[in-house]
């Protein structure tokens, strides 16, 4: 069923005599600095929704992430308890599948919560690999985010470790005004937007319909906020990263809104809140089969010409539509 869903797509590139790493050297001559993500991020707070998503993993590939959830997704009243689950996990997960494959993600409680020092050290400590990334909830600035940034640099050097990236949810008024800066940041790579409390903050000056579609993205003010932190990422070459589908009974609104969130608001990363939604944000997000062999067949000529502009079915391409169709192809590689 999963593969049918899927397309037979692996989340691979087709076969094909390119070199995407000399293209990129040759479209790329300028520093390009450019975060890449895998383009699901699915979160889990119990342990049965983990194993879960590692099964579907096992199934599509390693083409999705997985983000071990300690605060919104997880019960109230076991902060050292569930942090203690999540470091097992990142062990076990680097037992069962290599310490060289990529991790997890931890979701942290904001860093004004004292849960915050609580689960820090145990998810950051000697002897447990560190998680791919941390996620900041609920920042009510950049002041916040740089604090949670110092925090943990602080307790990776009491352990002589590197310290994880940061991904950020942008669910406040003052971390939306700050979302500039806060995308600038060295150590984040990804902004997230989380609706439900960003329309909650607004006091229902925002109706309810806003939180499903179509109506979060007809919403001016909803409509606003991705659009600030989409341009923000791409600004800063950081992955802007889509919220949550609530229908989970219904696990192909998924698909749809994370189609829409891609065309039309330029978020190439998803949140998956159930493990049903995973395949369809995953198949919905990646380039399709025919706008690969399209990629393929443009980069192709373009090499055979040097680099030098091209046409193609009658259309003009130069070196601008080589890194797009160079974009899509590295869309379509999977992560291990």
């Amino acid at each position: 069923m999963l593969a049918f869903l899927f397309e037979k797509r692996k989340c691979g590139v087709k076969k094909h005599n390119l070199d995407l790493s000399t293209i990129s050297t040759i479209l790329y001559s300028e520093d390009h600095e450019q975060v890449s993500l895998p383009v699901c991020d699915h979160y889990a707070g119990r342990p049965k929704y983990f194993e879960k998503a590692l099964q579907i993993r096992s199934e599509i590939g390693a083409c999705f992430d997985i983000t071990l959830d300690l605060e919104d997704g997880a019960e109230v009243g076991q902060v050292t308890e569930i942090a203690s689950w999540a470091a097992r996990s990142l062990l076990d997960f680097s037992t069962r599948y290599g310490f060289e494959t990529r991790r997890p993600g931890v979701r942290l409680h904001p860093v004004q919560d004292p849960a915050f020092d609580l689960e820090l050290p145990i998810v950051l400590k000697a002897g447990i690999p560190l998680p791919a990334y941390l996620m900041l909830p609920k920042a009510e600035n950049l002041d916040d985010v740089r604090c949670a940034m110092a925090r943990v640099r602080e307790q990776c050097a009491k352990v002589g470790a590197e310290h994880p990236p940061l991904h950020v949810l942008i669910e406040t008024h003052g971390a939306l005004a700050d979302v500039q800066a806060i995308a600038g940041l060295e150590d984040v790579e990804s902004l997230s937007f989380g609706i439900m409390d960003f329309i909650s903050s607004h006091r229902s000056a925002i109706p309810k319909s806003a939180l499903n579609s179509p109506g979060q993205f007809e919403n001016p003010l909803v409509r606003r906020a991705k659009l600030e932190i989409s341009a923000a990422c791409h600004r800063f070459g950081k992955v802007p990263s889509h919220n949550v589908t609530r229908s989970i009974r219904q696990p192909e609104m998924a698909a749809e809104d994370a189609h829409r969130a891609k065309r039309d608001f330029g978020f190439t990363r998803m949140w998956s809140i159930h493990p049903d939604q995973i395949v369809h944000i995953v198949s919905a997000m990646l380039p399709t089969d025919s706008e690969l062999e399209e990629a393929i067949l443009v980069l192709t000529e373009a090499e055979q010409a040097n680099w030098g502009p091209i046409q193609v079915k009658g259309e003009l391409h130069d070196r601008a539509s080589y890194r797009y169709y160079f974009e899509v192809m590295k869309a379509r590689t999977l992560r291990k």
